[in-house]
């Protein structure tokens, strides 16, 4: 598996929620989730990277929805290096040098990393339905879409 790649992710969030049930769909009901798959689309052949092809003008206002996160104990679990301002609301909090285990609850956390690196390994991106709820009211409905990056120097640690 690629579990050194860099995962983009741009997630249409609002308030907090409690409990996180997710789908992988195909293709994205969002414009905003539409728009990032168009940029993924358009990639460079050498892929997408940090500071030449992100930030960029064609997505600059979907920015404030994307975090960056770097994968970490070989793909076990990943660090958030970047989280735009929307994402900050739907922690509640700022959430960058976090790890995901910190963020989800284990199953959860596993499921989004074992999906996204499944399809990071055959060069796709994985577009995730959630809905986070206070059961049986749904506090927010968002799709995530995840892509592989490379850091700025194209290593990956």
């Amino acid at each position: 598996m690629l579990r050194g790649c860099n995962i983009l992710h741009g997630v249409h969030a609002g308030a907090d929620a409690l409990q996180d049930e997710y789908r992988i769909i195909a293709p994205p009901a969002h414009p905003q989730a539409q728009k990032l798959l168009v940029f993924w689309n358009a990639r460079p052949s050498d892929g997408i990277i940090i500071g030449r092809d992100v930030p960029s003008r064609s997505i600059a206002n979907i920015l404030s929805n994307v975090t960056i996160d770097e994968p970490v104990n070989g793909g076990l679990d990943c660090r958030v290096r970047l989280a735009g301002e929307s994402i900050k609301r739907r922690f509640g909090r700022g959430i960058t040098g976090m790890l995901m285990s910190e963020l989800f609850p284990p199953n959860d956390f596993r499921g989004h990393l074992d999906d996204a690196f499944a399809n990071i390994e055959a060069g796709m991106a994985t577009v995730i339905d959630s809905r986070l709820s206070n059961w049986p009211v749904e506090k927010m409905h968002l799709e995530v879409v995840i892509l592989p990056v490379l850091a700025p120097d194209r290593v990956s640690k």
